[in-house]
């Protein structure tokens, strides 16, 4: 008898048992199937990377004869088994390599997509290898600015497009790129940063050795120092715009520095102040921050925007350039409003008004013309945005020393009311107003700011109010304001303390004490003819004035002729030929700067030097692009600029005797402020300063025992240099006059 529920219970449980294993051998191989795709696929992903980088490879191959060196995968500095695929070292500078065989790539809105899928990784890891060989090349001495990641895509026609710090590129257009680059690197400094690179990057572990061995890592050829001498002699050797953007490799790290808020780098002339603000704004605007580079000279922005463009051409239009009184007129502007400075009619006012008080004023028995006035009021009381007489009366006059009792103060205060009822009366706009205005509207917060940090460079010249303005601009976020200047070299008058601005530095404030610009001699020279006063440098309490800090010289040699006169004709001639001389030693005059004292200064020596068959242009017109012709301008419009030589006339005829009438006090700021104008001169000068002297009122600077002035009937004489010995620019006048530095009379 069977039983219906136990029938075929056993061949039913076998197959069950059989359908179970079935499934789950299928599941099985279908997950070594799945693995064997995504291997089959990794491999190729593999094989295209590796076939794009040997192609990338091979393309750059035909560059090594032309002076460049390739490093190919190489371990990343700082981890253990990561890798870079390409680092270039070449005459245009260094560049780190990521090379991709993509298919179906487009790059939309900042983006670059492949296929469906973003890459940002694949971006973000390409920049952080950058910034690794960056900060490895810190401390062999090259500016980080040097060092550029490209991701390229291999057999693909891409134009160059920035995204981030990172440049995507077809490779059809990376020799293109590499041969248009300025040329930034000699032979031995692209040797010695590829020996750098050779040590920071080994290459990486390597199955069997392939059919040709790797070529042996070669042994350091020089110490960093004498890398770092090669590096700077090059850069001497060029025109002077080059140098105008050499960073020091002791100030790499300075301009990638990280502040918490506001900070100031401060220090003498030649200290690199202004070249490291400049990198600091590469690098700022690498990392996708909005730059507002800015000073207090009008003339200066076009020049910084010049020097940016060789510095950092990929970045050039992610920086903006302008005067702080232009960055005024710029947020007005940007809400409708009409702004116009009508000089003519302002320098009216002014006069009518002090027609008006100067007969009944103490102010005309301190003996100082009418224009100091016109400063006090500008500098002091509206740059301050002082409204209440009670303030200015109790005002601590930072900069100014010449002593006011209250009756003075009083008849100021006069004279400010009685220029601000007629320019009002007439509807006239003056800076001072324009920084107030712009100022009232970023604090009514009718307009954001359109700059993620400000750069501000020779902060001494600004007034309070536009320090406010600029703060208020960058706010007191990390890396927003940074603040750069010398207190010797403030040749506006009036002056501020940080404090009053609204704006603290502490525990962000950086001194330079290096000087990098001029030859000892020449550094020596300046020094002693500005004195050695205690000056006014910002700081929060006047009555305690910034001592001078020492500054050190890092470039031997220079030198200093006094050319004595008897008359200004034969001052004229013997200038002449002093730059005949240097062009004749290799010299040229788009590195030669004539500073005087004035505008109608200027424009005469440009008409003598022209006449002379010089070519000669004015300062004011110099935008930072070179160009074969002395520059020739006042004290004021050479700030943060560089010349190899320096000429200046009739040196010895300020700072004159004084004035009939004119207080000490006031003689005593007056000859401060001349004096200072003398040493923005000197220190302008990197290798030879010429100063011209007709009167003999002013007796030389006096120097120790060791460093008196030697006589010599001439330059090349004392330096030992001719004509012969001189026909390349890494031979000229500026780099002999550095070998044996020199003050001599003539």
């Amino acid at each position: 008898m069977v039983e219906p529920r136990t029938a075929g219970a056993s061949a039913l449980s076998i197959a069950v048992q059989i359908n179970l294993t079935r499934n789950s051998i299928l599941h099985t191989v279908s997950y070594w199937a799945r693995v064997l795709q995504w291997m089959s696929e990794d491999e190729s992903r593999w094989r295209a990377g590796a076939a794009g980088e040997q192609h990338v490879a091979q393309v750059l191959a035909d560059m090594v004869e032309t002076g460049w060196t390739i490093l190919a995968d190489r371990r990343w500095p700082g981890t253990r088994r990561a890798n870079i695929d390409l680092l270039l070292a070449g005459p245009g500078g260094v560049f780190v390599i990521d090379a991709k065989r993509w298919s179906d790539v487009r790059i939309s809105g900042g983006v670059l997509w492949h296929g469906g899928a973003r890459e940002d990784e694949a971006l973000e890891k390409i920049a952080a290898q950058a910034a690794a060989v960056q900060t490895l090349l810190a401390e062999e001495g090259l500016a980080p600015a040097e060092v550029m990641a490209l991701l390229v895509l291999d057999r693909l026609d891409v134009p160059v497009t920035r995204i981030g710090t990172v440049h995507v590129l077809g490779e059809r257009e990376l020799v293109r790129l590499l041969t248009r680059r300025a040329r930034r690197l000699t032979g031995e400094q692209v040797a010695q940063i590829g020996d750098a690179l050779d040590r920071g990057c080994p290459p990486m572990p390597a199955p069997p050795a392939p059919a040709s061995p790797a070529p042996a890592i070669q042994p350091a050829l020089f110490e960093v120092e004498e890398i770092v001498q090669i590096l700077e002699d090059a850069v001497a050797a060029a025109p002077i715009e080059t140098w105008m953007t050499w960073l020091h490799p002791t100030q790499a790290k300075l301009a990638k520095r990280s502040w918490a808020g506001p900070a100031r780098i401060r220090g003498a002339a030649g200290t690199g102040k202004t070249v490291v603000a400049l990198h600091r704004a590469r690098h700022l605007a690498a990392h996708g921050r909005r730059v507002l580079f800015t000073s207090y000279v009008g003339t200066l922005p076009p020049v910084f925007r010049s020097l940016f463009a060789r510095l950092a051409p990929d970045l050039a239009d992610d920086v903006s350039f302008a005067s702080v009184h232009q960055v005024a007129v710029r947020l007005l502007r940007s809400t409708g409003a009409d702004v116009t400075v009508d000089y003519a009619a302002l320098d009216d006012c002014f006069a009518r008004a002090w027609s008006a008080v100067r007969r009944r004023s103490p102010l005309a028995d301190l003996g100082v013309p009418p224009n100091y006035w016109r400063d006090e009021i500008a500098h002091v009381i509206k740059g301050r945005g002082i409204t209440d007489p009670a303030d200015y009366a109790s005002l601590r006059r930072v900069g100014r020393r010449t002593a006011l009792q209250p009756g003075h103060r009083a008849a100021v205060w006069e004279l400010f009311e009685q220029y601000e009822r007629r320019r009002i009366d007439r509807d006239l706009t003056d800076w001072d107003d324009v920084l107030l205005a712009a100022l009232a509207l970023l604090d009514s917060q009718a307009l954001p700011s359109p700059w993620d940090a400000v750069i501000v460079d020779e902060v001494q010249d600004l007034t309070c109010t536009g320090l406010r303005l600029l703060h208020r601009l960058g706010g007191d976020a990390p890396d927003g304001l940074l603040m750069v200047g010398d207190g010797r070299q403030a040749l506006f008058p009036g002056g501020f303390t940080l404090a009053e601005a609204g704006v603290s530095v502490i525990g962000r404030s950086t001194v330079l004490d290096r000087n990098y610009r001029n030859g000892a001699t020449i550094l020596r020279y300046a020094l002693a003819a500005a004195g050695t006063d205690h000056l006014d440098d910002l700081d929060d309490d006047p009555d305690q004035p910034t001592a001078v800090h020492a500054v050190h010289a890092a470039r031997a040699g220079g030198t200093v002729v006094r050319e004595e006169a008897p008359d200004a004709v034969s001052q004229h001639r013997a200038l002449v030929r002093h730059l005949e001389d240097l062009r004749a030693r290799g010299a040229r005059f788009g590195d030669v700067a004539l500073l005087v004292t004035s505008n109608a200064a200027a424009r005469h020596w440009r008409r003598e030097l022209t006449d002379a068959g010089i070519p000669a242009m004015l300062l004011a017109e110099y935008d930072g692009t070179q160009q074969d012709a002395v520059k020739v301008g006042t004290f004021e419009r050479s700030k943060a600029l560089e010349f190899t030589h320096v000429l200046i006339p009739d040196s010895d005829t300020f700072p004159g005797p004084p004035h009939p009438h004119e207080s000490e006090d006031a003689y005593a700021e007056r000859r401060d402020q001349e004096r200072k104008r003398l040493h923005v001169g000197h220190t302008r000068a990197r290798d030879g300063l010429w100063l011209g002297v007709t009167g003999g009122r002013v007796q030389a600077p006096s120097f120790s025992s060791r460093d008196s002035l030697p006589t010599a009937s001439s330059v090349r004489r004392k330096t030992g240099c001719s004509p012969a010995s001189a026909t390349n620019a890494a031979t000229s006048s500026a780099a002999c006059a550095s070998k044996n530095g020199a003050v001599t009379r003539t």
